[in-house]
């Protein structure tokens, strides 16, 4: 081949956008070497070969041949084309509907008899050998510094000594006990339970008991480990407590897999503590329930039922709120999961605390893109409360009517941009570039034509264009509307503030588990015993462990508490943390 057809060849696979030369040469020696003939021919869809255009697919145009739009390579075995499509109808609607048909007709699948390999051969399912030799590396340096990571290091006298007032480390020997020890540390950072277990004192059977000393078990000798620890997190001057006393107090023990699931771990024990708390703050759990002071606890049911005033009933009552995080959830954000779990109950009993419990998926298979769950500063309970139900009722319906909206929107907007997975507006704007660009008008009645194509198909892709846009601030709009439903005053009254986040990186081991307390408005991250400051936009947008399915595993609010300092709590005296 000399060099003018090999050159003629490279100019007819740049045109076809990276694509087969040898079509290219194919349909050039077709032409007897003619460019502008074999260009056309490429973009009517001519391979060279005898095959042409399926009955289902029309050309853009009654056309001469040698200025036809672009097309794509047909199928293994189509038939000749009967049917011309017209896109000089005065029909715009006709001509949209054409144009489309023929843009998605360049995306059709590869013919299977052109491929490299067989198409029909059957894949393996699962994870590639890639993903394997990736796992097994993982697992072999897992294997290699687990240990050195579970290894309990003390302080020294230096580090044990507490700086700027920092929030003191609670630790357990342990380390598959570490997502204990962020409890017991987080719990202190929330002002209704450090009130709660100040003021709390042993259960005395004569009010005329003088000295009283320390209980020896059950719950009141978890209570009493609490008061100690508490007391020295607030008064002392070391940054570092050892747990192991509240752990024989409640009789814990380590998981038996080490890669056992820290947010269902937190979920199992802080139930059992919550529940221990409560039964020793109040031990007439006999009284009507609607009367009881709960910390932790609340009810809840069906909106329309009548008021429940039965006992505390662990079996009905909740210290937790599970809420379903999915992998693919664009809107993964707690007011949306908290309103799907709980939007067709009512929250009858306030309690102090509501704590939003994120299980994470820990898919060993390729998933879906990842999203972060977003957590705001505050949110508000009014709208699950069995006094707002009506306005609550009317809302949710409002917001389900708008979503149903975005979604009919999104589907319109699918159908003008996507077809199986691939842009539609692609050929339509390589088929304008052509006729603009790169069809010949040597002669004034190849010059009209061309021209006449060029602005029919300008006003297809504008038209396209313009509803898209019209489609997207429409969008725009209802999601603005979405995200002020529930801003209204009657709906702002009870607010709960982010005291503690606890995250998971997505790997095991003492240091892989940490938390963010609020502590006066100031925001602190422990890692083992390493504590530092901390941004509120650090809190609020960490994604350490996305790509892994971990990350935010729990959440801990408490109702807002006034901004004026208090004053201090009434701990006991002469306190001893136990060893």
């Amino acid at each position: 081949m000399d060099v003018s057809e090999e050159e003629n060849v490279t100019f007819l696979t740049s045109m076809m956008g990276n694509g087969d030369p040898e079509i290219a040469r194919r349909v050039l020696r077709k032409h007897n070497g003619d460019v502008q003939k074999a260009a056309t021919s490429i973009l009517e869809g001519d391979t060279g070969a005898e095959d042409h255009w399926p009955p289902s697919f029309g050309s853009l145009t009654d056309v001469p041949t040698s200025v036809a739009g672009p097309s794509t390579p047909p199928p293994s075995k189509p038939e000749r084309d009967k049917t011309i499509n017209d896109l000089t109808s005065d029909d715009e609607n006709a001509e949209l509907r054409r144009a489309l048909e023929a843009s998605l007709a360049t995306q059709r699948a590869p013919d299977p008899n052109w491929a490299m390999v067989p198409s029909n051969v059957e894949q393996p399912s699962g994870i590639s050998q890639d993903d394997q030799y990736l796992s097994r590396a993982i697992q072999e340096s897992m294997r290699e510094t687990y240990n050195d990571q579970e290894r309990y290091t003390k302080l020294t006298l230096e580090q044990v000594a507490r700086k700027d007032n920092r929030p003191v480390v609670i630790r357990p020997t342990q380390g598959s006990l570490v997502y204990a020890a962020l409890i017991f540390q987080g719990l202190y950072y929330v002002p209704q339970v450090r009130e709660s277990i100040a003021r709390w004192r042993p259960y005395l059977e004569s009010p005329d008991v003088g000295l009283v000393s320390p209980p020896t078990s059950g719950e009141e000798l978890l209570m009493w480990t609490l008061v100690e620890n508490y007391t020295h997190m607030d008064l002392a001057v070391i940054a570092e407590l050892n747990l192991d006393s509240c752990l024989t107090a409640l009789q814990l023990e380590p998981p038996a897999y080490s890669a056992t699931n820290p947010g269902e771990l937190s979920y199992d024990f802080l139930q059992r503590l919550a529940l221990s708390i409560e039964t020793s703050l109040h031990k007439e759990f006999a009284i009507p329930a609607q009367r009881l002071p709960r910390l932790f606890h609340f009810r809840y049911g069906p909106a329309d039922a009548q008021p429940d005033t039965s006992p505390f009933d662990q079996r009905q009552d909740m210290a937790i709120v599970k809420v379903d995080i999915r992998d693919d959830d664009q809107s993964g954000d707690l007011a949306s999961a908290l309103s799907a779990r709980m939007a067709h109950s009512d929250v009858p009993s306030r309690q102090q605390l509501v704590r939003h419990d994120v299980l994470p998926s820990y898919s060993r298979t390729p998933g879906p893109q990842r999203h972060p769950f977003r957590y705001p500063k505050h949110i508000y309970l009014d709208q699950y409360m069995k006094e707002n139900v009506e306005i609550s009722s009317a809302k949710w319906r409002e917001q389900k009517d708008i979503g149903e909206k975005i979604q009919n929107l999104t589907l319109r907007e699918n159908v003008l941009k996507r077809h199986q997975n691939t842009d539609s507006l692609k050929p339509l704007r390589a088929a304008l570039h052509y006729y603009e660009h790169v069809a010949n008008k040597e002669t004034l009645e190849r010059t009209s034509t061309v021209v006449a194509q060029t602005q029919k198909l300008r006003k297809i892709l504008t038209r396209i264009e313009n509803e898209l846009e019209t489609i997207q601030a429409q969008k725009d709009n209802l999601k603005d509307q979405l995200s002020r439903i529930f801003e209204g005053p009657e709906l702002r009254e009870h607010r709960y503030d982010l005291r503690v986040v606890f995250m998971h990186d997505g790997l095991y081991g003492r240091s892989h588990l940490y938390s963010y307390v609020n502590d006066n408005g100031t925001w602190w991250k422990t890692v083992d015993w390493v504590v530092t400051e901390v941004s509120e936009e650090t809190v609020l947008t960490d994604q350490t462990g996305l790509h892994l399915g971990a990350g935010a595993y729990m959440l801990i609010y408490s109702r807002a508490v006034p901004e004026e300092p208090q004053g201090p709590l009434p701990w006991p005296e002469n306190v001893v943390v136990r060893e």
